[in-house]
């Protein structure tokens, strides 16, 4: 081809994916969606003269899905996928990287487009246009207990796979039994040194691993964006049935407990937590090590800061205790209730959790086993349990709507005892009752909706008029539990008007 303008055609810093970037003249990465690659200089070959180019991996590799990885990239003696473009290998110029850009990507753009297929830009200004990153539909990937388990399988049990540790003295890859990590706990956001980032490491290593299995005919994994990024193909992804339980010497159960806390210690359940998480990082996030080894009573920089308080009870973490089961409360068969609830932790709540031997005390004995509360049966309908109430309060343009009382109750305590969480917090019956009389105290029979709230709202108390407060809570909870009788009617008929 001609020599073109040396316009800045930029180095690809990220492989397809790779999820981090640098901006012009800048050393810190910033985000981007998944499968869009930005192109441009790192910050050694000066500013830029035109935007950086973002480069949508996953409708390159659609649209030569008949093609291989090798079309764009190179693949090394080992079998490895080299992430970068394979027309940049060894090239430091920036004049000469421009070229081989160029060269490269145009040329198959121009070819296509003689060919009639669908093809790229072959413009400057098509390419590099100043925009924000853009913004991809591709998800990022999990890879949970069942993925792990079919890997393991498929390669039997042969951790040293995937597995690996930096070895200083003879500064290779090895593999130790027994302290196998999630890819997370060394690899992070950026390359470093040696060390590829998460985003390259994985791509490296899984991809890598996908196109030798297809060269040898066997079953693997996918080797296109849309495989393992797009979400109709993520729930696509066979899930074992009976997933084998992931040992790595953790026990099932354990105190919790700082040190120099004074509060009782918590008995936790391990085994009873791991079928209900996708992953060990869903609480360690970031190696596997026992929380207090990182977060302190103070906070030490092993733990960024977040003091052992915050680690257990900070209610918008995605890895604390109460963070966790404050998003279960958002599921639609606890949200009828708990959206509307006060947040601030219930008096005694603390002691249900902290209900071990003091710190400190004499060796602790093996942590028990919580097998969930057994709920008293629900009464029979009567007059302090009536199986329905008539709201008669309000009459206008409709008739009084009957509430099926009793029906309400025994759906939100099926709901409960089909929970094991659930069944930890709610240790009596009477506390499905605090899901409508919200601010009352529990008890044998709470005050009706109109003891509290009167046909006209009290701004001095917060506290909305009765009309407001029926119609916020009862079709409040239908929105919250996916119920669809959502309507006027649904609940009271239309009262007819005298002609």
């Amino acid at each position: 081809m001609m020599r073109r303008a040396r316009l800045p055609l930029l180095a690809v810093m990220a492989a397809a994916a790779a999820g981090t970037v640098y901006a012009s003249g800048e050393e810190t990465p910033r985000s981007i969606a998944p499968a869009i690659v930005v192109m441009q200089f790192p910050a050694a070959h000066g500013e830029m003269e035109r935007p950086a180019v973002e480069f949508d991996h996953a409708a390159h590799t659609t649209a030569l899905k008949d093609q291989n990885c090798e079309t764009c990239h190179r693949i090394d003696d080992n079998g490895v996928l080299i992430p970068s473009v394979a027309a940049v290998a060894g090239l430091d110029s920036r004049n000469d990287l421009i070229d081989a850009y160029h060269d490269s990507c145009l040329a198959c753009h121009t070819k296509r487009a003689d060919e009639s297929l669908a093809a790229g830009p072959v413009t400057c200004g098509e390419c590099h246009v100043r925009r924000r990153p853009g913004v991809s539909a591709l998800a990022p990937m999990a890879f949970d207990y069942s993925l792990h388990a079919r890997h393991s399988q498929a390669y039997e049990d042969k951790c040293e796979n995937c597995h690996h540790v930096w070895d200083e003295a003879t500064e290779k890859l090895k593999y130790e039994k027994g302290k196998e990590e999630g890819c997370s706990s060394c690899h992070g956001t950026v390359d470093e040194d040696r060390k590829f980032s998460l985003a390259n490491a994985s791509h490296r290593s899984c991809i890598s691993c996908h196109l030798e299995r297809a060269r040898a005919d066997l079953d693997g994994g996918p080797v296109l964006c849309v495989g393992c990024h797009e979400t109709e193909h993520q729930n696509a992804i066979k899930k074992l049935e009976d997933v084998p339980r992931l040992m790595r010497g953790q026990p099932d159960t354990a105190w919790l407990h700082g040190e120099g806390a004074k509060s009782a210690t918590v008995a936790f359940n391990h085994l009873g937590h791991e079928p209900v998480t996708d992953s060990c990082s869903a609480c360690h996030h970031q190696t596997l090590k026992p929380c207090d080894e990182c977060h302190s009573l103070a906070g030490s920089p092993e733990g960024d800061g977040v003091t052992m308080t915050d680690a257990y009870h900070l209610n918008s973490s995605q890895h604390s205790c109460v963070g966790c089961h404050a998003r279960q409360t958002s599921e639609k068969q606890c949200a009828g209730c708990h959206y509307a609830m006060n947040q601030l932790p219930a008096e005694g709540i603390c002691a249900i959790c902290h209900n071990g031997p003091p710190p400190g005390a004499a060796e602790l004995e093996t942590a028990p086993v919580f097998s969930g509360h057994s709920l008293d049966p629900l009464p029979a309908p009567s007059d302090v349990f009536p199986e329905t109430i008539v709201i008669e309060t309000l009459v206008d343009a409709y008739e009084p709507s009957t509430l099926p009382h009793a029906k309400i109750v025994a759906k939100l305590d099926e709901s409960i005892r089909e929970s094991a969480l659930a069944g930890r917090f709610h240790v009596d019956t009477e506390t499905l009752c605090s899901g409508c009389h919200h601010h009352s105290p529990v008890g044998t029979r709470p005050p009706p909706c109109r003891s509290c709230h009167s046909q006209q709202a009290d701004a001095t108390r917060d506290r909305p008029g009765l009309k407001v407060a029926y119609h916020r809570q009862c079709v409040g909870c239908h929105i919250q539990m996916a119920i669809p009788k959502q309507g006027c009617t649904d609940c009271h008929a239309a009262r007819e008007v005298d002609s």
